[in-house]
């Protein structure tokens, strides 16, 4: 596979580079990349002068499958000779390399050879201590002597950077901003941890599982991504790591179509018909473009856009809020990506990214909520019905409740019974007409005993629902009682603040 960019694409690449160096790096000094001389590599430094050689831009040089010699020129101003150093020469490229400064040599990065054979592969990002007396003010030469043979992809611009400054860590060229990623992934990976706790627990059949690789996914794309800015690795590892993020880019990119197919209800048929014919699209439109941004882009954008046409009609037929977010949250995120075309996924794509994945959850825990809600109205749907129920099994089957006083018994028919109240170790039973007896035991006993029609309204009190013609609110301070239940026999029984909710929805 061949990858190509643009001129507009290396332009814009050096100019994010520039742009994303810390404080200590924009106090560097680049070499003219405008106009560099280049001679075949392989032999002893060449004067830059043979035929062979040739003028060209700095990014345009290419040792893949070669050795090359590159010459530049960089102008240091008066205070890098008086500043306190130490200095540094910074290479950035896919390139085994040899780097001298005004004649002298600075050090080596693998060992630069004429095949592969010989070769020893460097690193992709270096750095070269520079002695104090080497530079000087004013016109410095820069001569490089460059090979890359061990490379699995074949990229239009392998060389990145080459500058003079502070001597520090060669990843920290790329300032905050890999720290600020660093903070996103932490989002993802939470995101992740709470899913997979989700997924434990009793509601799991409610979490599709698509959205949990959509947050694996994008936390391994991004930790792949600033994989450059945490550690300096030989460069054949930037081609694998090229590969893994353009793989995350097109399993993200399918994923999401496949959540989103399934979150608008869409056929099973109808489903994997249009992901195997968007899937195969996007590959397609892949392997042809130019430039590995342009793919990884492409690879995540494509999918979305049809995803915004699913979404879309559904929006049209469901007409509901959660449609029209989901829509929104796709055009942002479409946008974030259309921008981002041109340069290594930046930060905004990510943040993106971490947005909407964090929407999707959002209206996940909205749905799930809704459940629970729901859960709640069936239960007490379900608790009215048992009463109901009950209700008719006492008109259909006379119950009757056995009242033992010394050596004697009485039977009494529970449906005279209409409300009770704890005495101490009685209770007191009222029954219609006026009639009173004492049960011996406790009122919850006695509740077992009862039909389910029969409910605890206050901590002393049972009653008889069917008997209740009344609920009103106790607007009388000096009355003991947050309610009160008016009976058949024209009794009144408090109700209790704690249980007035329940009673009320029994009722009802």
């Amino acid at each position: 596979m061949r990858f190509r960019d643009s001129r507009l694409l290396r332009t814009v690449l050096c100019a994010l580079l520039l742009v994303s160096g810390n404080v200590l790096a924009l106090d560097w000094t680049h070499i003219n990349y405008h106009q560099v001389w280049v001679c075949p590599g392989g032999g002893p430094i060449p004067t830059f002068e043979e035929p062979t050689c040739k003028t060209q831009s700095f990014f345009n040089g290419d040792p893949q499958g070669q050795a090359i010699w590159l010459k530049a020129s960089l102008h240091l101003p008066k205070h890098w000779q008086e500043g306190s150093g130490p200095y540094a020469f910074y290479l950035f490229a896919k390139a085994s390399s040899e780097v001298y400064l005004n004649g002298r040599l600075l050090g080596t990065n693998g060992r630069v050879a004429q095949d592969g054979e010989q070769e020893l592969a460097g690193r992709m990002d270096t750095r070269f201590y520079v002695p104090p007396d080497v530079i000087k003010e004013g016109e410095n030469w820069v001569v490089m002597h460059l090979s890359s043979h061990q490379s699995l992809l074949r990229l239009s611009s392998p060389l990145h950077l080459a500058a003079l400054g502070k001597y520090q860590s060669s990843t920290e060229y790329f300032g905050i901003e890999p720290h600020i990623q660093l903070s996103v992934l932490c989002v993802l990976v939470l995101g992740v941890l709470y899913l997979l706790g989700l997924r434990l627990s009793p509601l799991r059949a409610q979490i599709p599982t698509g959205l949990l690789w959509l947050f694996g996914i994008a936390a391994v794309q991004l930790a792949l991504e600033q994989l450059r800015g945490w550690i300096s690795y030989p460069y054949p590892m930037h081609d694998v790591r090229l590969i893994l993020i353009l793989l995350c880019a097109l399993g993200f990119g399918c994923g999401l179509l496949a959540y989103l197919l399934r979150s608008c209800q869409v056929f099973i048929k109808t489903r994997l018909t249009i992901l195997a014919l968007s899937t195969s699209l996007t590959l397609l439109v892949v392997f042809f473009s130019p430039g590995f941004d342009q793919k990884t882009t492409l690879a995540v954008a494509l999918p979305v856009l049809i995803g915004i046409l699913v979404s879309g009609r559904y929006y049209y037929q469901a007409r509901t809020s959660k449609a029209l977010v989901l829509v929104a949250m796709l055009c942002a995120f479409l946008l974030a990506a259309i921008l981002s075309v041109q340069s290594f996924h930046s930060l905004l794509f990510y943040i993106m990214v971490t947005a909407l994945l964090g929407g999707f959850l959002g209206l996940h825990i909205r749905h799930l909520g809704e459940l629970q809600t729901q859960s709640i109205i069936d239960q007490q749907a379900i608790a009215k019905l048992q009463v109901k129920l009950a209700q008719l099994n006492q008109a259909d089957e006379k119950q009757y409740l056995n009242l033992t006083y010394g050596s004697s018994t009485e039977r009494i028919d529970v449906r005279q019974l209409i409300w009770c109240r704890a005495a101490g170790d009685y209770v007191e039973l009222n029954l219609e007409g006026g009639g009173e007896r004492l049960y011996s035991g406790s009122l919850k006993s006695l509740l077992d005993k009862l039909p389910a029609t029969f409910m605890q309204v206050h901590r002393s009190y049972l009653v008889d629902l069917d008997k209740v013609r009344k609920v009103t609110l106790n607007k009388d301070k000096a009355v003991a009682g947050y309610a009160f239940l008016y009976l058949c026999e024209g009794e009144r029984v408090p109700v209790s603040r704690r249980l007035f909710a329940q009673v009320r929805e029994s009722i009802e």
